[in-house]
C-alpha cells in the first residue's frame, strides 16, 4: 500500500479533498467539475502504478487519460477566456489535440505512450495561460491576486506544462541524470511540477470559498 503513496498521489489526494471542502457549494458548475477531474486523476494515477508493477507497462492508462485531462481542462480554460472574449478561441485546439491523439494511436497503438499529443497538448495550455494573462493585465477591472481564485488556477497550469515542455525538449540528457540509482533528474523534476500545479489549483478553490458570498463568474 505504501509504494502508492508518492509525492504525486499525496499532493493529488490532497487537492482533491481540498476541492471537495471548497467546491461542492460552488455556484459554477465549471469550477465544481473540477472534484470530478481530481476523483478521475487519483483513480488514473493508482491504476497506472499498479499496471506498471503488475503489467510492466501502463502507458495505455495515462493514454486513455489524455482526453480527460485535455476536456477538463479545455472547458476551464473557454470558461476563463470567456469572461474576456466572445468568440471561443479553444475549438481550434480541440480540433488539433483530437487529430494529434488519433494520429498517435494510429500510428503506434494504445501501448505506447502519446507523446506527440502530450507534448502539443502542453504547448497549447501554455499558449492558452499566457493569452488569459494577457487579457487579465489589459482588463481595467482591479483584482486582488491573492484571492483570484482564476489567476492562481491558471498559474498552477503555466508551471506545470511550461515545465514539462522544456523537459520533454531536454528528455535525453535529464534522463541520463541519475539522483538515486534507479531515478533520473526528470523524475524529481515532474515530481516538483506536480507538486507545485496542486498546490495553486487548492489555493485557488480555497479562492473561490472566500468568495462564495460575492458574485463570481
Amino acid at each position: 500500500m505504501i509504494s502508492y503513496i508518492t509525492p504525486s498521489t499525496f499532493a493529488e489526494f490532497v487537492c482533491f479533498l481540498i476541492s471537495i471542502i471548497c467546491l461542492k457549494k460552488d455556484s459554477n458548475i465549471i469550477w465544481k467539475y473540477m472534484m470530478l477531474f481530481l476523483l478521475i486523476t487519483c483513480v488514473e494515477e493508482v491504476i497506472g502504478i499498479y499496471t506498471a508493477k503488475t503489467y510492466h507497462n501502463n502507458h495505455w492508462v495515462y493514454n486513455l487519460f489524455l482526453p480527460v485531462e485535455t476536456g477538463f481542462t479545455l472547458l476551464m480554460f473557454s470558461h476563463l477566456l470567456g469572461k474576456y472574449q466572445k468568440n471561443n478561441s479553444i475549438i481550434p485546439g480541440v480540433v488539433l489535440l483530437a487529430l494529434v491523439y488519433f494520429y498517435d494511436l494510429i500510428n503506434h497503438g494504445l501501448y505506447k505512450f502519446n507523446f506527440l499529443t502530450f507534448t502539443v497538448m502542453s504547448v497549447l495550455f501554455v499558449l492558452y495561460s499566457l493569452y488569459y494573462y494577457f487579457l487579465f493585465l489589459t482588463d481595467d477591472v482591479y483584482t486582488d491576486l491573492k484571492r483570484s481564485a482564476e489567476f492562481w488556477w491558471v498559474a498552477g497550469v503555466l508551471f506545470f506544462y511550461f515545465g514539462n515542455t522544456i523537459c520533454n525538449l531536454f528528455n535525453e540528457k535529464l534522463f541520463k541524470i541519475m539522483i538515486t540509482p534507479k531515478q533520473h533528474l526528470s523524475y524529481l523534476i515532474f515530481k516538483i511540477l506536480n507538486i507545485i500545479l496542486y498546490a495553486c489549483w487548492s489555493y485557488s478553490f480555497v479562492c473561490r470559498r472566500w468568495l462564495r458570498k460575492k458574485p463570481v463568474i
